[in-house]
């Protein structure tokens, strides 16, 4: 494992064991294991501390392709996990351009992440459009799917499904956003809310079902 990525893995560890709201046993197990990687690279928190300021610059990244834009319901759920803020750039009704801002180790956990999720999302919604015959207008439809797709997502970030033993480089942590990242995100973005009454309770259920089926170790989003 490189250094820096040895570094991010300890920041995230450190902010769990210092944030009130996780339990005594995350506190005890965040602690002992940012520890345990201080001792074996021979690192202290001077030499965390060092590195995050030498790299604290906020960026905006964006998606390179066009994407619905009710996706960015399922993108707040994975930035949110990886220390970063969705924002898109459109109508909520139309295709936009999705992105992410934060640091830039964060940015590239959360579309390593999110990108296959994003893509899967599309080809859904295409499939479903083409064999799509229920009563209603198939925008609501979709509109309802993403909602509950979403929801799906997030019922597995919340039970931890998506602590990848395999690849290190996909651990992550609950913890809110880094002031820094914060103060950019107030500054830069018009925050506004999306209020739609559910039409479509089919289309939610389909989305619930499969946001929380999606294989996040599968880069197709399947068993």
């Amino acid at each position: 494992m490189e250094l820096n990525d040895v570094v991010r893995k300890i920041k995230k560890l450190l902010a769990v064991a210092e944030d009130p709201s996780a339990s005594d046993q995350e506190i005890q197990l965040a602690a002992y294991r940012a520890e345990k990687l201080m001792f074996k690279y021979k690192l202290d928190r001077k030499d965390i501390i060092e590195k995050e300021n030498s790299s604290k610059n906020v960026e905006e990244y964006y998606f390179d392709k066009k994407y619905t834009a009710y996706l960015l319901w399922t993108l707040n759920h994975v930035a949110k996990y990886c220390q970063t803020k969705a924002f898109k750039d459109g109508k909520m009704n139309s295709k936009v351009y999705l992105g992410i801002i934060g640091f830039t180790d964060d940015i590239t956990l959360c579309k390593e992440i999110a990108l296959p999720i994003l893509d899967y999302m599309e080809e859904a919604l295409l499939d479903l459009k083409e064999c799509y015959i229920g009563n209603i207008d198939f925008r609501i439809f979709k509109r309802n799917w993403c909602e509950g797709f979403a929801s799906g997502i997030k019922t597995q970030l919340d039970k931890g499904f998506i602590e990848l033993k395999e690849e290190e480089k996909f651990e992550v942590s609950i913890i809110d956003l880094h002031p820094t990242v914060k103060a950019y995100v107030e500054n830069a973005l018009i925050s506004k809310t999306s209020h739609f009454k559910r039409n479509s309770n089919e289309g939610y259920e389909l989305g619930i079902a499969m946001g929380s089926k999606y294989n996040f170790m599968n880069k197709k989003g399947i068993e």
